[in-house]
């Protein structure tokens, strides 16, 4: 008898997190699908760029940033799109190449550009993440173009690409003749949503949480900067 009742009982907490589990799932997707329909075109996921941790000195504010490092390029626009990169061997043997995707970013002003911007066009190199075992990417192209939809402005804080590794296959990949690779500071991409910011490959910490847009960024950088 008390084993009975004890099978009992545990049939009954089973239900019970089932339907409560039902309940959950339904009430996040209902949610889910109110908060796009009212964040409109203004959502993006930068969780497709955050592939990699780095390792660097987090700068509290624009200003910051832009005096410690020496940009070579910084342009605000619009994102075009994504298109497949080159493949990175970091080291004789290695079974499964570094997967590389280039985002192509329309270049609408240029606070700085030492020769990074090319026919009003700045591209910029991200890591696609990783593989199966098939050595087919996670994260697909179209992924990317998912998340982070043409027209989202974008800020960018760049340096000319300077990777080195055993073997790279593709160099020129996702680029036009004679374009320049860009590869981004970790704070350096920032973008538009809605009416906040939101960092891409880093959260955004500090004084940069509470600026509504890029112009906003750029009023304070080119003022750090000397530049009109």
């Amino acid at each position: 008898m008390k084993s009975m009742s004890f099978r009992l009982v545990i049939t009954l907490a089973l239900s019970v997190i089932v339907i409560s589990g039902c309940g959950t799932q339904q009430s996040s997707q209902a949610s889910a699908g109110v908060n796009k329909q009212a964040g409109a075109a203004s959502d993006i996921d930068t969780s497709v760029l955050r592939t990699a941790q780095f390792d660097y000195d987090h700068k509290g504010s624009p200003e910051e940033l832009v005096k410690s490092r020496g940009h070579e390029a910084i342009v605000i626009g619009s994102v075009e799109g994504f298109e497949q990169g080159r493949d990175i061997y970091a080291i004789e043997g290695d079974p499964y190449p570094e997967k590389r995707v280039v985002m192509h970013v329309r270049v609408d002003s240029s606070i700085k550009d030492k020769g990074i911007v090319s026919n009003g066009r700045a591209y910029v190199d991200l890591d696609q993440g990783g593989l199966y075992h098939s050595g087919k990417p996670r994260k697909s192209l179209d992924d990317f173009r998912k998340a982070i939809p043409a027209g989202t402005r974008v800020m960018l804080f760049l340096f000319s690409d300077r990777r080195t590794a055993f073997r790279i296959e593709g160099a020129g990949n996702g680029l036009p003749t004679g374009a320049i690779l860009a590869a981004p500071d970790p704070q350096g991409m920032v973008f538009d949503n809605g009416s906040k910011l939101t960092g891409g490959q880093e959260d955004l910490e500090g004084e940069w949480r509470a600026m509504g847009s890029v112009d906003e960024v750029a009023i304070r950088v080119k003022k750090a900067l000397g530049v009109e």
